[in-house]
């Protein structure tokens, strides 16, 4: 087993928060040559180290933290990949986001963190360099995301910690709460929050100032990473999100393209969003443009609201996201509630795409009748009702009342004890509400929503061939808009012509594809040993009951046969069989072969 000699340290930091003591793990480079990192490397240390069935909440789960080998370098935007069994869907999950966190790691000489063990009492701890602090979270336990930042910015006497911390719904246990990255960036769809809660772990704080990136040809690489860098600066769709971000795809989504998600996926037409989109942030709440590291896209778009009842409110708003899910879901008009709301979920450590998933099938089910003001501390939500909105936001984070213990569960649960027929309007894949795209406008969405491995995720892939390419981006750490989404076809060339010179290493083409569908089919096996097989990748019953009532397409529904093309299409591509198993073939050509037993197991236990 050599180590690595370029791109990683061949060190991740363990921690265990049970003794408070931490030692670092050595990983060898021929890991890192087939699981590349980050997501990939947070894919082996579960499919090597868990059983089926293993308790996510056990204490002895982890959390992993991921850098892979481009952070900390000049490749553009380095992002933070987190990867956790997750205890919503009880599967395996990653879940990525941008900031500054991955760089940090790296100049702190670590290629990612393992958290295990359950602290007895709150606690947070520090990274410097090679040294770790444990500290007392007491005083931090019960406040929001942006004043435990702030707190943590106190105590180590430095602006420029990297932050990851959880908010009151991880501490209460909400199973779709998640991990705030420095204040405004959330690494939300691993659902890893209410695991941070179970450890008693607040969050952690990062400096790194001690260590550059080991590169092997320093000269070759950075040409290399400035072909990837201007590659970016010439593209017009990276143009358009630097002026608008993401937030532009609200309009776009509504009057082009049709898959704007309104009133629960009633339908994919509302006008009204102009009140809510990038125009209307630009005139009225937008102040700066901020970027990750070494990023010429700077994406994200901080505002302040500057009249009204939430005169003063500071928040990074809308994303296309929070905009479709807080915004034309919920029926909302008012820019101003709709930004607040957002900023709620940021505050309490909510996922803020599940979150206006509840809310929006909790409406639904009140205006069917299938729910009652009583069922819900008196409230009636209806659409539009931000107000509303905000205090069941605020009984979900804490679970207080009816309301929050129903609604706290998630719709797939809530759908389950409410029946009456919610469940033609539960819209969830894999237990997890859907991301802000409808599938009947945006048909290749069924890629990332049901062959991806989290389940109602919107970002793992538009194709077979775009699943491999975002396992890539992720577990090497790169923004999909500015890398996949914006080199297309020279992905593959572009990423091996900078991990070379990088690492050291001899990659041709065909080993960035190996390596890709080798991380989703070990991914795959993993949750295959949880039950999962093709009878699961399957959209909502709305999305083939129900046709689009209006908009750009008005009429559509999403077949079977649109199903069928495309589960075969990404089956056929990955090496899977015709239930969505990684097939013994596959497993063995891709060095997955220990994992057949239990393939096989879980055919015959759960008779795939």
């Amino acid at each position: 087993m050599a180590a690595p000699r370029g791109g990683n340290f061949g060190k991740v930091l363990e921690i265990d928060l049970s003794t408070q003591t931490y030692r670092t793990r050595t990983i060898p480079d021929e890991v890192y040559q087939q699981f590349v990192g980050a997501r990939g490397l947070g894919a082996y240390f579960a499919v090597t180290e868990y059983k089926a069935g293993k308790n996510p909440l056990d204490e002895d789960a982890f959390v992993f933290i991921g850098s892979g080998p481009l952070a900390g370098t000049m490749c553009v935007s380095p992002r933070t990949s987190v990867v956790n069994k997750n205890p919503y869907t009880g599967l395996l999950n990653h879940g990525e986001c941008g900031a500054h966190l991955a760089s940090e790691l790296k100049w702190a000489g670590w290629d990612g963190l393992l958290i295990r063990g359950r602290a007895k009492k709150p606690v947070w701890f520090s990274v410097v360099n090679d040294r770790v602090e444990f500290r007392d979270a007491s005083r931090m336990w019960g406040k929001t995301t942006e004043t435990t930042h702030e707190m943590m910015i106190r105590e180590m006497k430095d602006s420029r910690i990297r932050s990851i911390l959880i908010g009151p719904a991880g501490e209460n246990g909400v199973p779709y709460s998640c991990l705030i990255v420095e204040r405004f960036r959330a690494a939300a769809r691993s659902n890893a929050g209410s695991v941070f809660g179970d450890k008693k772990l607040k969050g952690f704080a990062v400096r790194g100032t001690k260590y550059a990136v080991p590169v092997v040809d320093n000269a070759r690489f950075l040409a290399a990473a400035n072909v990837a860098k201007e590659t970016n600066i010439s593209d017009p769709g990276a143009g358009r999100r630097k002026v608008w971000g993401t937030a532009s795809s609200l309009e776009t989504n509504n009057f082009v393209l049709g898959s704007l998600i309104v009133k629960n996926f009633q339908t994919t037409w509302w006008p009204d969003i102009v009140k809510l989109g990038a125009e209307e942030a630009e005139r009225k709440f937008w102040r700066r443009h901020v970027s990750c590291t070494n990023c010429q896209t700077h994406c994200l778009k901080l505002g302040v609201l500057r009249e009204g009842k939430y005169r003063g409110l500071i928040a990074e708003a809308p994303e296309y996201e929070s905009g479709g899910l807080l915004g034309s879901n919920l029926g909302m008009r008012d820019f101003d509630q709709m930004t607040a709301l957002i900023e709620a979920c940021d505050a309490y450590g909510l996922d803020y795409i599940s979150t206006g998933g509840v809310l929006a099938f909790t409406t639904e089910a009140v205006e069917k009748g299938a729910l009652k003001p009583s069922d819900l501390d008196g409230l009636k939500p209806v659409w539009g009702d931000g107000e509303t909105y905000m205090k069941l936001i605020d009984k979900i984070a804490y679970k207080e009342g009816k309301a929050g213990k129903l609604l706290s569960q998630g719709v797939t649960k809530m759908s389950r004890q409410i029946g009456k027929g919610t469940d033609a309007y539960a819209n969830v894949v894999k237990g997890r509400e859907l991301a802000a795209h409808d599938p009947r406008g945006d048909k290749n969405r069924y890629y990332s929503y049901c062959i991806g491995t989290n389940g109602a995720d919107h970002a793992e892939g538009a194709s077979s061939r775009d699943l491999c390419m975002v396992a890539m981006n992720d577990s090497l750490c790169l923004c999909t808009f500015t890398s996949s989404g914006v080199w297309g076809a020279s992905t593959d060339k572009i990423v091996v012509d900078m991990l070379n010179p990088l690492c050291g290493w001899n990659w041709k083409t065909d080993d960035y594809w190996t390596a890709a569908k080798r991380i989703l089919a070990a991914e795959r096996a993993f949750n295959v040993r949880e039950g999962i097989s093709a009878k699961d990748d399957r959209l909502p019953k709305r999305m083939y009951a129900e046709k689009l009532p209006a908009g750009p397409k008005k009429g559509v529904v999403f077949t079977e046969e649109d199903q069928k093309q495309r589960q075969s299409d990404a089956y056929k591509f990955l090496g899977w069989d015709e239930k969505g198993i990684p097939a013994e073939a596959t497993l063995k050509a891709l060095n997955l072969e220990f994992l057949i037993d239990d393939v096989n197991a879980a055919k015959k236990k759960f008779n795939l």
